[in-house]
């Protein structure tokens, strides 16, 4: 709430990279190509905790974090020491069964914080190997997608990425996840439309295979979900009624809150507002986050994210702290196309 006022002195959300490794070869994404750097280490990253007293929402994201021979070691830390915690997420492309369900044990037992899991899945068998490029990787995703959801107080969801390969397969994904999970429910599958990002993804060349035809899509998928069942439900719905017309051209209306309390964090350390903007803004290696916090160099960003200079977007990422961060805009624009979508 404090973030519905002011800017805070240091993020209370933040997405960390912690590698550009990848040991599948995703059509829709470049990390794997990209130069790797020296990557931050669990004590390094145990020291940036230690300097974010109010960080209570934190993403740990890659490449695939798991081929990170210290994964459990880097997750372990950041849950240890982030002392105001109250999510931890991270998502993976489950090909590491053994050593994703471990450590997830082992983290439900060491924090309190929300554990929430995203685990890739874009399609039926052919087209996620396909679009994954490796056969064999919706064998172990689903795997690894059934043995996290058996362990207790964690949340899992499927992540589906919709893309030109993808979106017209993803009825039949949702009727082999209702036939494969006992219990499955689309509250626990989330969509998200395929990001541009030369930092992040490395596939600024692929912008024009980015296109796909929202609308449909994204009213068949709110149908299925029906009511929502809780906080995260709820914020789902949000997002998706929002999204469908981000898709068509318009302006959310929703401030985005990159750089007022969320930042991006490279595997190198280095600042950027949000995993889309490719503006560095300093790296926190050798200097106190809360000075590079309030750097001119920030300051300036901040103004011209305000001023959708950065071209603006509707991604997950930054889309959920935006609707939490601006309750007022998210309710207004959020009813107003809500009842567009009724009596259309």
């Amino acid at each position: 709430m404090e973030t519905w006022v002011r800017r805070p002195t240091t993020p209370n959300r933040l997405v960390i990279d912690v590698t550009r490794r990848c040991n599948l070869r995703c059509a829709m994404c470049r990390t794997w190509e990209a130069p790797r750097g020296h990557e931050l280490t669990p004590a390094e990253l145990g020291s940036l905790m230690d300097q974010l007293p109010g960080l209570c929402w934190l993403d740990i994201t890659g490449g695939e974090v798991f081929l990170r021979t210290d994964a459990e070691e880097l997750l372990t830390t950041v849950a240890r020491r982030g002392r105001a915690l109250q999510v931890l997420h991270f998502p993976t492309n489950g090909w590491f069964t053994r050593r994703i369900v471990e450590t997830t044990r082992k983290l439900r037992e060491l924090t309190e914080a929300e554990l929430i899991i995203t685990v890739s899945i874009d399609g039926p068998p052919e087209v996620h190997d396909r679009v994954r490029g490796r056969n064999g990787s919706f064998a172990r995703a689903l795997a690894t997608y059934k043995q996290l959801r058996a362990l207790e107080g964690v949340e899992v969801y499927v992540g589906t990425t919709i893309t030109p390969q993808t979106a017209d397969s993803v009825d039949a994904l949702g009727e082999l996840l209702a036939r494969e999970v006992p219990g499955f429910s689309p509250d626990a599958w989330h969509w998200n439309w395929m990001q541009v990002s030369g930092h992040f993804f490395n596939n600024a060349t692929l912008a024009s295979h980015a296109k796909v035809r929202p609308q449909q899509l994204v009213r068949q998928h709110l149908r299925r979900r029906g009511l929502p069942h809780g906080l995260v439900d709820m914020m789902e719905l949000v997002f998706l009624v929002n999204l469908e017309f981000y898709q068509r051209g318009e302006a959310t209306g929703i401030t985005c809150q990159s750089l007022r309390s969320t930042a991006f964090i490279s595997p190198e350390g280095e600042l950027y507002p949000c995993h889309v903007y490719d503006r560095p803004l300093g790296n926190i290696r050798g200097q106190n986050f809360a000075e590079l916090w309030r750097s001119r160099e920030v300051l300036a960003a901040r103004a011209d994210i305000k001023k959708l200079a950065c071209g603006g977007c509707f991604t997950p990422c930054e889309a959920y702290p935006a609707l939490a961060g601006a309750p007022r805009q998210t309710l207004a624009a959020t009813a107003r196309r809500a009842l567009k979508l009724v009596v259309a």
